[in-house]
């Protein structure tokens, strides 16, 4: 709690996953991959609830083993390649509601970026609340600009595809663009519960480090995010 707040904490960990199978408790660094949200979760210390949404009743054991509650299963239909994570908060929102109560504040969190600390979760929170926004969403740096990506035809053609604009600028000339990271998203209850758009809102950016903002969706991800945590160890 704080500043009189409640605030509810749900973790999102579906079963299936196409790039990189059963990737939420695949071993990193001994370690299930859930365990390092966990742990910043619990390091926070500022929830009054911590819940964990998964489909899968293994993901659910490795979640409890680590002091997580895990009071339902999310039904499948919710838990698909093409299903959409705001239903699945909408479930577990109602649920808690139904169960419990309704929370001030919820953080919806996934373990897929385990270099997350607790500062940056409390640092998000206090973004939510000095500026009293509806919602707030951990962005970073990207690695390359903007103005240098774009679609590809069918034939490959390279032609206009960097704006005559920028053709001609340095790295250093070029504004800061940011991409959503994946890591921390937190926002007032009613956001989640009826907003399908979070773009939207009154939605700010908390800006993290690249070397923190490693998202695991595939093989690649996993042993940068090894090689980068394994390095902070030492």
């Amino acid at each position: 709690m704080i500043n009189n707040k409640t605030i509810l904490c749900l973790m999102l960990a579906r079963s299936g996953s196409k790039g990189l199978r059963a990737k939420n408790i695949k071993s990193l660094l001994g370690k299930p991959l859930i365990y390092y949200t966990i742990k910043a979760v619990k390091e926070s210390s500022i929830f009054n609830r911590f819940i964990l949404s998964t489909d899968s009743e293994e993901i659910a054991q490795v979640g409890k083993e680590y002091g997580v509650e895990v009071p339902f299963l999310r039904p499948k239909e919710l838990a698909q390649d093409n299903s959409i994570a705001s239903d699945a908060i909408v479930h577990a929102l109602k649920w808690v509601e139904k169960h419990d109560k309704k929370y001030d504040y919820v953080q919806y969190i996934f373990p897929t970026s385990p270099l997350k600390t607790s500062e940056d979760i409390l640092n998000g929170i206090k973004i939510l609340l000095e500026k009293d926004a509806d919602m707030v969403i951990s962005v970073c740096e990207t690695d390359h600009p903007k103005f240098w990506i774009n679609v590809l035809p069918e034939n490959n053609s390279l032609k206009n595809f960097v704006s005559p604009k920028y053709r001609q600028k340095n790295r250093q000339e070029l504004p800061k663009t940011y991409r959503i990271n994946g890591g921390i998203y937190v926002a007032k209850w009613d956001v989640f519960y009826y907003k399908k758009d979070f773009f939207e809102q009154d939605t700010y950016a908390y800006i993290m480090p690249r070397e923190r903002s490693i998202d695991i969706d595939s093989h690649l991800d996993f042993k940068l995010a090894e090689l980068v945590m394994a390095d902070d160890i030492k």
